[in-house]
């Protein structure tokens, strides 16, 4: 028996808030908690500036579809109830709207105008929608009669969603949210704009290593916020005395929303093998340095001078030599009884002053 839902005078203890699997759905929401906690995790660092591109386009375009599907919903008098728009917001406040390019193109003013178009125009269309929401908070969507009932989680208490303290926060967050993103999208087109010397090259960052810790806020914020979404979807389920119908089961939507996370499963895949494989050329590179440098400390110096292969001293270390020195000195004091004079080099050859030679030692 289905329970009845719909619009309704009064809110009694049989109306109930009709279930939104397009916004609701379990797919749905395990798409958007999985991009937000891989988003967080994924430290800030010039290895994994493609990375974070990929997967800031990808959620982007989530974000996207899911604030058109919520403002076309909104303008045509659907059934996007107050619950369903706070659980949009909630989402599109921390995962973010937007469209942008995944490819490396050459650089152009045209592109420059193109993204802060794309981002001011999602700006705006994210905080207006929002703002209108919480502006008409006691009379929004077609089921407000039981706007009253509807539960916002705040810090793990529940709250009602109607109170004017709580609407007074989230429109101060949203506009001083709004305007310093735009402060920021102004500010990085008037650098790239204005102070660029070179249209064609790309500004060369500065190496830096892998600083986790600074992800540590990130994950912690993204955490929160997928346990504050499902525990309001939790209290304001009917299954748990709320008013709001959750509809769980796998649909078209649901099924392509657990789908759509591979293509962020594909890019932290490939990203993990090309870092592997840099890593590994990187040892190679090292390993070849370390031996290059092992090989010019045994070049004999330049004052030694050059014997062929098979030489007696060719192959004779500094050690090897002296004791060789030392073995011949002893040899010819023992060959010097006729009181001729001998001269005895630093590998052991040894020569006679007479005419006769004494010969060489082996």
């Amino acid at each position: 028996m289905s329970t009845p839902c719909g619009p309704s005078p009064t809110c009694g203890p049989q109306d109930f808030v009709c279930a939104n699997s397009d916004v609701l759905g379990k797919g749905i929401r395990i798409n958007f908690y999985y991009t937000m906690v891989l988003l967080a995790v994924v430290p800030r660092t010039p290895h994994t500036e493609e990375l974070l591109n990929a997967l800031y386009s990808n959620a982007g375009i989530s974000g996207l579809g899911l604030l058109v599907t919520a403002i076309q919903q909104t303008a045509s008098k659907q059934r996007l109830s107050l619950f369903h728009a706070i659980f949009i917001q909630h989402i599109l406040f921390f995962l973010g709207t937007g469209s942008a390019p995944i490819g490396k193109y050459h650089w152009s003013k045209s592109r420059l105008v193109m993204g802060v178009f794309m981002q001011f125009a999602s700006v705006i269309a994210f905080t207006g929608w929002a703002l209108y929401m919480w502006i008409h908070v006691n009379s929004f969507g077609e089921e407000k009669s039981c706007n009253d009932q509807v539960k916002y989680v705040l810090m793990f208490v529940s709250v009602r969603a109607t109170k004017p303290w709580l609407r007074d926060i989230w429109i101060a967050t949203l506009v001083l949210s709004a305007v310093g993103l735009m402060i920021k999208f102004g500010y990085n087109a008037f650098t790239l704009f204005v102070l660029r010397h070179d249209e064609g090259e790309e500004t060369e960052q500065p190496e830096k290593g892998w600083y986790f810790y600074i992800s540590i806020p990130r994950i912690l914020s993204a955490i929160y916020s997928a346990v504050m979404l499902e525990l309001m979807v939790h209290r304001n389920s009917s299954d748990h005395g709320g008013k709001v119908i959750v509809d769980e089961s796998w649909a078209f939507g649901q099924t392509l929303s657990v789908v759509m996370i591979f293509a962020n499963m594909n890019e932290v895949i490939h990203f993990l093998f090309g870092y592997i494989a840099r890593r590994r050329e990187r040892s190679r590179e090292l390993q070849a340095e370390a031996q290059q440098a092992s090989d010019d400390t045994d070049v004999p110096p330049a004052s030694t001078p050059y014997r062929p292969r098979g030489h007696p001293g060719s192959h004779l270390s500094t050690r090897d030599s002296a004791q060789m020195k030392l073995s011949s000195e002893y040899e010819l004091s023992n060959l010097n009884k006729d009181n001729s004079h001998v001269s005895v080099n630093t590998v052991g050859e040894i020569s006679q002053t007479r005419d006769q030679p004494v010969g060489t030692l082996r």
